[in-house]
């Protein structure tokens, strides 16, 4: 079925293609096509590399305009394919659960507790981790998202026609290819890229349209499959069910970005609480036929009695309009008193919101009118808590009297509720370190509190330290009425009053962290917290010290990882902090970067420098009684943090996830993840079995103290020589990032409007240079993604392990071999490893080179490159005994294969395309060469997937 739609795709494609552009156009596709398939050799075909010169001469005898259409099919051509792959897991999953007495797929729900019990895990101890699992996965902006959200519209309209032609009967299928057909022709005639750069409220808005689109009804789903997967295996489900919430940095990370504001933050918090107050309402019209049951039928309970009789009082208006109506149906009688109480929240929503009607995002005001009838005849309800208290009253009666099956349809609105609340995703707030020691320094200047110091900046570490004990110990302001701060001060203590905006609007729910990025020393996590305390977030309160927010340190390079145990052994040793800890019912939330670490030291030294650093954190936190939540700052590229959610999860220390666990998705990888309602469904699924199956696995269990001791060794080892190598060959190196710049789109993926933030991260104070150390790691990943390098998810590794055979002989392998049989950490990162090199090609990373690489240095640089690829690849595969890679994956090396040709095109077009740029610097800003190397930047990204 997958090799018949993507047939079907691309000849339909072909013809609209033949249609609109003209014969000769297809035929130049068709030429490009067969030339990279019969270099690279498929259908058991041997390569024919001598094509090569073929292949340019096509190209290079081609005008712009021809170019840039067969860039424009290529690109279109891939978008289909992945709908088609898309639309075949579904397929897949779909026909696997309409057959009966078939076991359960491998890492859902039922399989795990299966599992789970098979071991001997007893089901009190399960029912016991239900009740603390907890999986956030937090949406972060878009800055690697190249596809127009009016693309992925038109995309997702195909992937569902798929499904319907595959239930359809034959005469109506003309009709569905013709529907097929017309997306198509509009994808050809619309544009592929966004014309500028996203606004803040923008990227909210596809964080919003996934939340209408999938998770909606994917997170009560996934409770729903826990319920009913539990009760099979006949373990008792405790009374609070809260296993996913979500979570979102859009409109709240201000790390490097001006334009996420207060303002922003503040307009993110109303138009989130809006959209989830206008789908309980919606839900709780469409409750209404169901629940029409009858006093005359069957007895409701004294406590729903009870309620009606409260809210006709206070809202007699209502009751007017519907007491009499309903007057035999109690329930729909509640539910309209739900949806005055609703309507009622949402008006002063939008009275919020209409301060300023730039607080609106497009579309909305419609949705006001309409919602305003009766408004002022509710009560709003004071909490989420509240109305899911109602909801629990109606599903209680309709249990008493054995409307089991109706009380269901009111659990899943229930659980809607309890995953959504009032803020539909708990918004962060993230901020540099070095920002907030700017705006207290200002501050500490202003206020003079202690004579005997020099300036803030200037003091030692134990001197701030003791500056910010006095400031935290002392019960009044440090701001004085009437003072005046620079603009990035007033803008750090207006955020933090953002923070408490969102909490009095949305509940406790509307926000809860503050990161801190780049967090280096103990005064980096108090100093926030002092400028939260005068943000009115933490204080005492009749006696007691309150506080509702957490200060989250970011640990992202190499050296704040290994610092960061000693960072927060002395927080939890400090009283002043202890009081922070005890607010927070000894819950402390800790964030890992991977990005930053990999760019710093590369893959290998990172992933083991955070594996470290979490057994060592948990080790401090059970030492101090400290529950720690792990944030995981993942991205989409291995090099980044991604990988399979399921496998990650399970390849965390022993006792990483008890505390619960988060994760950031992050551009495309919020399409690719959440953005099929199917495939939503069972990514969280999968993700909630690895967090609960985590908690009952220690790898440690089946490997004597001796081995352990071995393997982490060898990886110090490995981790140590590793580091070497990068850094020898990326930051000591003086010339690569003029080689990067030179044989990647650097510059032109700088012209991308694919993100709100810049692709640099500015000096605190204004200014900065553009440089590696700048660059932020995004762009750093995408640009040796789009060349074919891949070096980010390869550098260092193949003189690790070369070097590591070399020195222990057989038995260094033979070690090796069985830390990646028996340790899960190992085993995930040399299959992600084993997973980019498969990406990568270094064959036509060389024609970038040649290309548009210096001659003079150019080709040396790649010649050390190639050498440690092919080193990683020799060193990957002798570990997995295998003769090439993805040998062991052959699904994934087939899709892999079958894509490679069409991503070759489109290479090879993109180095003409540069070229022709470079070549001539009048013609840099060509509208029509522009948009062309863009389109195939988006394709390369597109043929690829999770680039960025």
């Amino acid at each position: 079925p997958l090799a018949a739609d993507v047939r079907r795709l691309g000849a339909r494609l072909g013809t609209t293609i033949a249609e609109l552009q003209g014969a000769a156009v297809l035929q130049d596709v068709e030429r490009l096509r067969e030339l990279t398939r019969r270099r690279r050799g498929t259908a058991g075909q041997a390569p024919q590399p001598e094509l090569l010169g073929d292949i340019t001469a096509l190209i290079d005898s081609w005008d712009l305009a021809r170019a840039e259409a067969v860039v424009r099919a290529f690109a279109i051509y891939f978008q289909l394919v992945n709908t088609a792959e898309e639309t075949h897991r579904v397929r897949r999953r779909l026909a696997y659960q309409r057959v009966d007495d078939l076991p359960p797929p491998p890492r859902s729900l039922a399989a795990t507790f299966a599992e789970l019990l098979q071991q001997g895990t007893k089901p009190s101890e399960l029912t016991d981790a239900i009740a603390h699992l907890a999986v956030q996965p937090v949406l972060t902006a878009p800055p690697t998202e190249s596809t127009r959200r009016t693309t992925q519209v038109k995309l997702r309209a195909i992937h569902d026609l798929l499904l319907q032609r595959d239930a359809a009967p034959l005469p109506q299928r003309a009709a569905i290819d013709d529907d097929v057909a017309m997306h198509i022709e509009t994808l050809w005639q619309s544009d592929q890229l966004k014309h500028r750069q996203p606004t803040v409220l923008e990227e909210v808005r596809l964080m919003l349209d996934v939340f209408e689109g999938t998770l909606w009804d994917a997170v009560p789903q996934v409770v729903r499959e826990l319920r009913r997967s539990a009760e099979d295996a006949d373990i008792p489900l405790p009374e609070a069910l809260l296993p996913i919430r979500l979570g979102s940095w859009m409109g709240g990370d201000r790390d490097g970005n001006p334009n996420v504001t207060p303002l922003v933050t503040r307009q993110t918090v109303l138009v989130m609480k809006e959209r989830v107050l206008l789908r309980y309402l919606r839900a709780t019209r469409e409750l209404v036929p169901a629940l029409s049951h009858s006093t005359r039928r069957v007895a409701v309970s004294a406590e729903l009695l009870a309620s009606l009789e409260a809210d006709g009082a206070a809202m007699p208006a209502v009751a007017g309009r519907n007491a009499e109506t309903y007057r035999y149906e109690p329930y729909r009688l509640k539910l309209t008193y739900i949806a005055a109480r609703l309507q009622a929240n949402l008006a002063k929503t939008h009275s919020a919101l209409e301060i300023d009607e730039s607080l609106a995002l497009p579309g909305q005001l419609d949705a006001r009118v309409a919602e305003r009838e009766g408004a002022a005849d509710g009560e709003p309800y004071g909490s989420a808590e509240q109305l899911r208290a109602d909801l629990e009253l109606i599903a209680a009666s309709l249990h008493a009297h054995g409307a089991h099956i109706t009380a269901r349809a009111v659990r899943a609105l229930i659980d809607r509720v309890a995953a959504f609340g009032f803020q539909l995703a708990t918004l962060d707030v993230r901020q540099h370190a070095a920002r907030f020691a700017a705006a207290l320094a200002e501050i500490a200047a202003d206020v003079d509190t202690n004579e005997n110091h020099d300036a803030y900046h200037d003091l030692s570490e134990p001197d701030r330290l003791d500056w910010l004990r006095a400031a935290l110990s002392q019960r009044s302001p440090l701001l004085l009425t009437g003072s005046t701060f620079s603009t990035e001060t007033q803008e750090i203590l207006d955020t933090l009053a953002a923070v408490r905006f969102a909490r009095s609007h949305n509940g406790p729910g509307g926000a809860q962290s503050c990161i801190v990025s780049m967090a280096q020393d103990v005064s980096d996590v108090l100093a926030p917290l002092v400028l939260a305390r005068e943000a009115q977030l933490l204080g005492w309160d009749d006696g007691e010290f309150v506080s509702s927010i957490r200060i989250v340190p970011l640990f992202e390079r190499l050296q704040d990882l290994r610092r960061a145990p000693a960072v927060m052994r002395a927080l939890f040793a400090d009283p002043v902090y202890r009081r922070q800890l005890d607010a927070h019912q000894g819950v402390q939330e800790i964030m890992i970067g991977y990005s930053d670490s990999a760019k710093e030291v590369g893959i290998l030294p990172a992933a083991w420098g955070l594996y470290r650093a979490q057994e060592e954190l948990l080790e401090v936190a059970a030492a101090a009684d400290v529950r720690l939540v792990l944030f995981h700052g993942r991205g989409g590229t291995v090099s980044r943090g991604g990988g399979p959610s399921h496998d990650a999860i399970l390849a965390q220390p022993p006792g990483a996830v008890a505390g619960g666990i988060k994760y950031t998705e992050q551009g495309e990888m919020i399409q690719f993840t959440y953005g099929l309602p199917a495939i939503a469904l069972w990514n969280l699924e999968q993700a909630t079995a690895a967090a609960l199956a985590h908690g009952f696995r220690d790898w440690r269990q089946d490997v004597n103290p001796a081995d352990q001791a071995r393997f982490c060794a060898a990886m110090d080892e490995l981790a140590a020589t590793a580091q070497e190598v990068y850094r020898a060959r990326i930051h000591d190196s003086p010339s690569l990032y003029t080689y990067f710049g030179q044989v990647t789109p650097l510059a032109e993926l700088g012209m991308m409007p694919i993100g709100s933030r810049p692709a640099y991260r500015p000096q605190v104070g204004g200014g900065g240079d553009e440089s590696i150390d700048s660059l932020r790691a995004i762009p750093w990943v995408f640009g040796w993604m789009q060349s074919r390098h891949v070096l980010t998810g390869w550098m260092g590794v193949g003189t690790a392990l070369e070097s590591f055979i070399a020195m222990h002989g057989d038995g260094g392998l033979a070690l090796l071999c069985d830390m990646r049989e028996r340790w899960p950490f190992f085993a995930s990162f040399i299959s992600n490893v084993e997973m980019v090199c498969a990406k990568a090609d270094l064959d036509i990373a060389e024609q970038y080179v040649r290309t548009l690489g210096d001659p003079l240095t150019a080709p040396a640089i790649f010649d050390e490159l190639r050498q440690e690829f092919d080193r990683t690849v020799a060193g990957i595969t002798r570990i997995a005994g295998s003769d090439r890679l993805l040998e062991g994956s052959p699904v994934l090396r087939r899709s892999i294969d079958l894509r490679n040709p069409y991503v070759d095109a489109l290479s090879f077009l993109q180095v003409e395309l540069l070229q022709r740029r470079r070549a001539a610097p009048h013609e840099a800003d060509d509208e029509i060469l522009l948009d062309a190397i863009l389109r195939s930047i988006n394709g390369v990204a597109a043929g690829l997937r999770n680039t960025g």
